[in-house]
């Protein structure tokens, strides 16, 4: 486990792009199966993985180094729900631009306005899981830094 955590927290800008990309395919591949294909879920797809996955790391990364900093600090250690706070956080601003690229060219606009909401409550829902998760691992793993 700590050689996982370790790798998590070399690897969190990585891990954000995985949060931005995966989602993002999966509606992609959703669409292509249940929906006639046209030509702006193409565009939807190359705008998050062009601008939403680089947001994604570099959330994870900021959202990784806040919670590592407090539970070095003297104020530390960090607490679980730290990391439940930063992961909703992470998973609302990976979910922003993925969310709003339903408005663009829709026929039904009051059904992207519903996804738009369900997904903003899913993603953090999901990342504050995954925070308090890597938070209680990291908890475990990661020695506190006595200043003397």
């Amino acid at each position: 486990m700590k050689k996982l955590c370790d790798l998590y927290i070399k690897r969190a800008g990585l891990v954000g792009i995985f949060h931005c990309a995966l989602p993002a395919l999966g509606w992609f591949v959703s669409m292509l199966l249940f929906v006639p294909y046209r030509d702006v879920y193409l565009l939807r797809l190359a705008l998050c993985l062009v601008v939403g996955c680089p947001i994604g790391a570099y959330l994870n990364r900021y959202s990784v180094d806040m919670w590592l900093i407090k539970h070095r600090s003297d104020k530390g250690p960090a607490r679980i729900l730290d990391g439940t706070l930063n992961g909703a956080a992470v998973g609302i601003g990976t979910a922003l631009l993925p969310a709003l690229a339903a408005l663009i060219s829709t026929n039904h606009p009051e059904m992207a306005k519903t996804f738009i909401i369900v997904s903003y409550v899913a993603a953090a829902t999901v990342g504050g899981i995954i925070g308090s998760m890597f938070a209680a691992v990291g908890r475990t793993y990661i020695k506190v830094e006595m200043k003397a």
